[in-house]
């Protein structure tokens, strides 16, 4: 076993899923994972169960295998439960459609293995899953892993085939294994596992309710070039794009493209590439009209610059601002399969995108989505709500300051009461500079409070007395 896999224990209950945990025993190890599977009939007092708890302590991944045995069984309980307190990554894996969840499973999105049919499918997803978890596991260059197997991603609408992948997507897997082993990627080590697409705190809520990222002509808006046609996801974040159009500017800063409120959806790499109809550009297709689809081209790509994140010379800044704008192309839509992550900019971003979000669709991404500031995807330069405490009788607002002087905005918000009513607030010369403290009117109960500078979204927040974790 190579010392760069992962170790994964797998928990199930031995009447009922013994043979599903054989075969994912069998098939996970086969891509280079390291899998602990207790196969003893009978447990055999102290030293069986030191061995399960030993087994625990060491594995990075626990999968929970949810069945009408395992619910029953106070061996699983105790096994996931452990998982848990020791800080492990739970998986649960349904096993029968009618299979009981432990509570402390009940807030974990699971992956369906139900149907032997679609077990090809299940599996490639949970490999994914892992993959993704992986990449921000490790802290420096030195105990990087080499990529498992990954999983094919169809967009939404295409049907799904076990071959239905680039003849080469062995040759592109291989290169991006060696890729992730460069030490100069340093803090970048997580890079080359995903792709990055920002955009608008809306189109997000527009993509996981639809369960597809769609292209810009596909989106509605007109054609300005034949690229719009295509999903275009950035090798890296912090693009010089992204530079140009983050957070809430002045009316007479905002460029074309202008996004306050950003969020990244990331989305595993590997699987996308391999996609028959994924292309790639080494810099933006609008600019260098040349895009390519075979390995050979993938790995000539000058990752060195397109990864580049520090200084340069002036005599350098055209070609690496071109590499920094590296891309892959989808042809008009992209499923959400492969997306790994949903990464907002701050806590109170993330509590916006939680309340736009129909509950339905929220329990089914929560998982996903962060606002860790641990890694940086952004370029915080620019105006943008950082954190909020909505009380009873106040709200508090804690805004990101701007990197230079910003001269002042409209600003609108707007009260909801639990009663009905509606209290708004308007200023045309709105410095938000700092803290903002807002009264709630007496009386109000629960409410949503909306902040909006110059028409744009900044915040959307509720207060519920007493509120209920979802």
């Amino acid at each position: 076993m190579s010392n760069q896999a992962l170790k994964i224990f797998i928990s199930y209950g031995r009447k009922d899923a013994r043979d599903l945990a054989v075969r994912l025993r069998d098939d996970i190890t086969r891509v280079g994972h390291s899998v602990w599977l207790d196969m003893e009939e009978i447990p055999g007092g102290a030293d069986w169960a030191e061995r399960i708890e030993q087994a625990i302590e060491e594995a990075d991944v626990v999968l929970a295998l949810m069945s009408h045995a395992a619910y029953e069984s106070k061996w699983c309980r105790a096994e996931q439960l452990r998982a848990i307190r020791k800080g492990k990554r739970v998986i649960p894996l349904l096993v029968q459609p009618d299979a009981e969840r432990p509570l402390h499973l009940e807030h974990l999105n699971f992956f369906n293995f139900c149907e032997t049919a679609s077990y090809d499918d299940a599996l490639r997803d949970l490999l994914s899953d892992i993959t993704a978890g992986r990449a921000f596991r490790r802290s420096s260059p030195e105990t990087q892993e080499t990529a498992g197997k990954s999983v094919f991603k169809r967009p939404k609408g295409r049907p799904r085939a076990m071959g239905d992948e680039k003849r080469t997507a062995g040759a592109f897997r291989s290169f991006l294994a060696e890729l992730r082993q460069e030490a100069w990627l340093g803090a970048r080590y997580w890079w080359p596992y995903f792709l990055f697409h920002f955009t608008s705190v809306e189109n997000v809520v527009k993509t996981l309710i639809a369960d597809e990222l769609v292209s810009p002509v596909m989106n509605g808006e007109n054609l300005r070039s034949r690229w719009d046609k295509f999903v275009r996801l950035d090798l890296r974040p912090r693009t010089p794009f992204l530079y140009r159009v983050e957070g809430f500017r002045p009316i007479e800063q905002q460029r074309e493209g202008y996004t306050p409120m950003p969020i990244y959806l990331l989305f595993d790499l590997e699987a996308v590439i391999t996609l028959p109809e994924a292309s790639f550009c080494a810099g933006d297709p609008q600019r260098l009209k040349k895009t390519y689809k075979t390995p050979t081209f993938f790995r000539e790509m000058p990752f060195e610059q397109i990864y580049h994140d520090s200084w340069f010379m002036p005599d350098e800044r055209d070609e690496i601002m071109t590499m920094r704008s590296a891309q892959v192309l989808v042809p008009e839509r992209l499923g959400l399969e492969s997306l790994q992550y949903i990464w907002c900019r701050s806590t109170a971003e993330y509590e916006t995108l939680r309340n736009l979000l129909p509950k339905e669709v929220w329990r089914r991404w929560r998982d996903k989505i962060t606002p860790r500031t641990d890694f940086n995807l952004f370029n915080h330069r620019w105006l943008y709500v950082e954190e909020a405490s909505l009380e009873a009788d106040e709200a508090i607002l804690q805004f990101h300051p701007c990197e230079a002087a910003c001269s002042s905005y409209e600003a609108q918000i707007t009260i909801i009461a639990e009663d009905g009513g509606v209290y708004a607030w308007k200023a045309e010369d709105f410095a938000a500079e700092g803290r903002l403290v807002i009264t709630i009117p007496e009386g109000s109960g629960a409410y949503r409070l909306e902040v909006r500078l110059d028409g744009d979204l900044a915040y959307v927040g509720k207060y519920t007395p007493n509120q209920q974790v979802l």
